[in-house]
């Protein structure tokens, strides 16, 4: 799904620009252009599909950790896009840094619905701290 909202804008556009050339009387500076824009944009595509981040997602009921690389990070999560099959999510860590997550069900389908719950979960109050224990004999 992801693949598919990032190529369909770029072959719409390659569309509108074949047509456009097609119509037209001769090839001119802007057709040109037109076309390095486009292919500019095939690029732009190709990075954005190999930047997607892998790591371990985890909700702990209080707050989700991120884990890649060897790095772990604590932060919240909010849901930006939600199809069912498949959530974009923006997760910012304590830290301030912030990154989209693009998750779909064929990841992890036993986990799914856990995952789904867990983003709409209210989290859960922090419990208080228990009393010291005063000594015997005190």
């Amino acid at each position: 799904m992801r693949t598919a909202c990032l190529l369909l804008p770029w072959l719409l556009a390659g569309l509108v620009c074949a047509v456009w050339v097609l119509q037209s009387d001769h090839f001119a500076a802007a057709h040109g252009l037109a076309l390095i824009l486009w292919l500019g944009g095939a690029w732009l595509v190709h990075a954005e599909l190999r930047r997607q981040p892998e790591g371990l997602l985890a909700w702990d009921g209080q707050s989700w950790n991120w884990e890649a690389q060897g790095v772990q990070c604590v932060g919240e999560l909010r849901s930006r896009l939600d199809w069912q099959q498949g959530v974009l999510l923006e997760f910012q860590s304590l830290d301030g840094r912030g990154f989209w997550l693009w998750l779909e069900r064929g990841m992890a389908p036993l986990m799914w619905e856990s995952l789904r719950r867990a983003v709409y979960a209210p989290a859960a109050p922090a419990l208080p701290a228990l009393p010291a224990q005063q000594e015997a004999g005190s």
